[in-house]
């Protein structure tokens, strides 16, 4: 959307330049008597590069939002947003007290079921105890383990460890609060490395390729620029502005790049056609809204309307196609009183 908006901007400062300048006659302008003096330039330079640019937003590369597995209450929270954390580290954790009592509980009937289990095993042995008590005394004994370890489980779970290692970029657990299974409570960011998200309109996702290199402005930052690469494009448009998300990797060592700084992406690509750079006061709009010049035949000095079509912006005017080559001559400056064909005197600065 961003070309879009520069192709508008461009219409826009053209529409503005001609009003201004069509509504004043400073001293010494033509005032309709004989061929009407104008400053004309030759076209010579060509410029085989336009700039694709678009407005993105900063995202983390990875976020893990950590949840505790059980009901419980929050009683210790340890870490803050903006800590880096390590892998393994100890986040948060619960009132286990009831979860303990559970544990103990279940670990000593576990030992009750093992005690029983020797003692009839050894009855079984000598012969003296049918093989079906003895089935359903084991069966007892792996059913209290295995509520044991459940207690267990639910007692460990009541602390929650990193998996990764990153930074906090949300706490969203407090001591005292309720927490309930999949409840996000702290939010791991990683953000060595960064995406710069971009929407692309449909007329130019086609130009943009994996791996090609991306300068990323951030204005957050003072206008600091970052070298990317576009690590994915999207395949599934967006139904109500057109345009397909792209993201563009760069690297963070520094952690400067924080999520949600908006930023400003630009790519440079050539030219899928032929285009020449022209001063932007040389280009006009017509009441249908096209681009023109006057282009200037220099042997009878007379000017000729000539349509062309805005490609681009470029460091030095105007990326336009159509009618107009290298070498060409067209009006710079008097071109606000010209009509079609008109007679013209050519001036020098």
């Amino acid at each position: 959307m961003k070309s879009n908006t520069h192709k508008i901007t461009i219409t826009a400062a053209i529409i503005v330049l001609a009003l201004t300048t069509g509504c004043s006659r400073p001293a010494g302008q033509h005032d309709g008597a004989g061929p009407i003096p104008v400053k004309v330039q030759e076209v010579t330079h060509t410029d085989s590069v336009r700039e694709l640019a678009y407005c993105g937003t900063i995202e983390e590369s990875k976020s893990i939002p950590m949840s505790f597995s059980t009901v419980g209450t929050v009683r210790d929270v340890l870490v803050n947003e903006g800590d880096r954390v390590r892998k393994g580290q100890l986040l948060a954790t619960l009132n286990n007290e009831s979860f303990l009592n559970a544990y103990n509980m279940a670990l000593a009937t576990q030992k009750q079921a093992e005690d029983a289990y020797r003692r009839l095993k050894t009855i079984y042995d000598n012969g003296n105890l049918p093989e079906i008590k003895l089935v359903e005394v084991e069966t007892g004994m792996e059913k209290a383990r295995a509520a044991a370890a459940i207690a267990k489980e639910n007692a460990d779970d009541c602390s929650l460890y990193a998996i990764e290692d990153g930074i906090v970029g949300k706490r969203g657990i407090e001591p005292g609060m309720n927490t309930v299974p999949g409840l996000s409570a702290i939010t791991i960011v990683i953000i060595d490395s960064v995406y710069a998200k971009i929407a692309v309109p449909e007329n130019e996702i086609g130009d943009i390729q994996k791996g090609e290199s991306v300068t990323v402005t951030v204005p957050a930052l003072n206008n600091a620029k970052y070298t990317g690469a576009v690590h994915e494009i999207g395949v599934v448009a967006d139904m109500l502005s057109h345009t397909y998300k792209a993201k563009v990797r760069i690297s963070n060592r520094d952690g400067r790049l924080k999520p949600g700084m908006l930023c400003n992406a630009v790519m440079r690509k050539k030219h899928r056609r032929s285009a020449v750079v022209i001063p932007s006061e040389s280009v006009l709009m017509d009441e249908d809204g096209k681009a023109y010049v006057y282009k200037v035949n220099m042997i009878n000095e007379e000017a000729v309307k000539q349509h062309v079509e805005i490609c681009g912006l470029s460091g030095s005017g105007i990326a336009v196609s159509g009618g107009i080559k290298l070498h060409d001559y067209i009006v710079v400056s008097g071109q606000h009183k010209l009509t079609e064909r008109s007679d013209i005197r050519i001036v020098k600065d």
